[in-house]
């Protein structure tokens, strides 16, 4: 029972650390934390980078990294839909965008923590990506 608990109670604070970064502000996506939030390393502060969830062009919304995680993140947006790389996009692909950047982050979390909630969280955006990239699909 005490295991199902934590399970629960890490569940909660996931769903809600997720929650904190589609609300968040403007003003809160400048501030640097403390510890990577991928991978909870505690770096010197500058050697901590913000990184851009769906890309700086997209969105201003960022997570807290180390340099490590930093590139695996930036890499993985390196071979999205090419459609990333256009400035001005419609509604529906930078929201698309949004969710691969916390998917990949989803995905990064679960490889650095060994902790498989993360990969179900992230595979559960896979059919709300697939909907809002095909939508203006050519």
């Amino acid at each position: 029972m005490k295991l199902l608990d934590i399970t629960k109670l890490e569940i909660d604070n996931d769903h809600k650390w997720i929650d904190d970064l589609i609300h968040q502000t403007k003003q809160e996506s400048k501030i640097k934390k403390q510890r990577c939030e991928i991978c909870n390393s505690k770096e010197d502060l500058c050697d901590l980078e913000l990184h851009h969830i769906s890309g700086r062009k997209h969105d201003y919304r960022t997570i807290t990294v180390c340099l490590v995680c930093h590139r695996w993140l930036s890499d993985k947006q390196k071979i999205w839909d090419k459609r990333w790389l256009e400035k001005n996009q419609t509604e529906y692909f930078i929201q698309a965008f949004f969710l691969l950047g916390l998917q990949n982050i989803l995905e990064l979390k679960t490889i650095k923590t060994g902790n498989s909630i993360y990969k179900k969280l992230a595979d559960s955006y896979d059919e709300k990506i697939s909907v809002l990239l095909g939508r203006w699909q050519n």
